[in-house]
């Protein structure tokens, strides 16, 4: 998966600074586009990262035909703890799994993270929660706030692979310590994969455009509002005359002024 631009974007429109909250955006972003590129059509995923390190949280909704949202939190820097970990600490990683149907039952798996390296504690996710043998590798790039490259892998052993097979795409991944500098250099998905396969054969059966897209819509604002209360509402008229809601996922500010206030406020009472 190649998302330079996609992560660059993001980080835009958040506003990142600093090189590490750009690397823990665009870690989070491609690993749950991985995740739910292995979703079925009307299903979508959240992931859910919550870690002692560098990053409070990663909150990323993602979908299989590309779309994506998500935020991360940056812990202040005497509030981080490591210990032997990487970047992402100790905590619980969590893939909430959903689908648009009525009568469909969410599914979600927790995991510990176990290395604190997003790359590391997915592939364990995989194999924990979803009982399938996975390897997955995370790159992102970073040079004076820019994203040179971002991208990621996921491979996973498919039933009836023999032992033999798996032990040697193994090889093949952990002899491919480079990859984020052969990433830099050559950003070609299907470049990427040859090294991961070399000799064993493999075919392209799909390829999709990955992009950002937010749900949040002024509706949504109004039934955000709606329930938190008259009196409440009544507050907010009285002080500020308007509401100011802010969207986490995309950063887009909503502002309600008083007329829409007052419109809302006797919508309510009436209910």
């Amino acid at each position: 998966m190649q998302s330079t631009e996609l992560i660059q974007s993001m980080a835009n429109r958040h506003q990142l600074k600093t090189s590490l909250a750009i690397r823990g955006l665009g870690e989070s972003v491609i690993g749950a586009l991985l995740i739910a590129s292995y979703c079925k059509q009307g299903q979508r995923i959240n992931l859910n990262i919550r870690g002692s390190g560098h990053y409070h949280q990663a909150l990323i909704d993602a979908y299989p035909e590309g779309t994506v949202r998500g935020y991360v939190v940056q812990r202040e820097e005497g509030m981080i703890f490591q210990g032997q970990q990487g970047p992402w600490g100790t905590g619980l990683l969590s893939v909430l799994r959903t689908q648009d149907l009525p009568g469909e039952k969410p599914y979600i798996g927790t995991v510990p993270l176990i290395t604190g390296h997003l790359a590391k504690d997915l592939s364990f996710y995989w194999v924990q929660s979803e009982q399938i043998p996975s390897a997955v590798g995370l790159s992102v790039e970073v040079q004076d706030q820019r994203v040179v490259s971002a991208s990621g892998f996921l491979v996973q052993a498919m039933p009836g692979a023999s032992s033999a097979q798996v032990r040697t795409v193994e090889q093949h991944i952990h002899e491919f310590s480079s990859f984020g500098k052969n990433l830099s250099a050559d950003t070609e998905p299907l470049h990427v994969l040859s090294q991961i396969f070399q000799s064993t054969a493999f075919m392209v059966i799909e390829e999709k455009k990955i992009q950002f897209s937010c749900r949040c819509s002024w509706e949504r604002v109004q039934r955000a509002l709606a329930l938190v209360g008259v009196a409440e509402l009544q507050s907010m008229l009285a002080e500020d005359h308007a509401a100011v809601v802010h969207c986490d996922f995309c950063s887009k500010e909503y502002k309600v002024d008083a007329p829409a206030l007052e419109l809302l406020i006797h919508a309510v009472s009436q209910c």
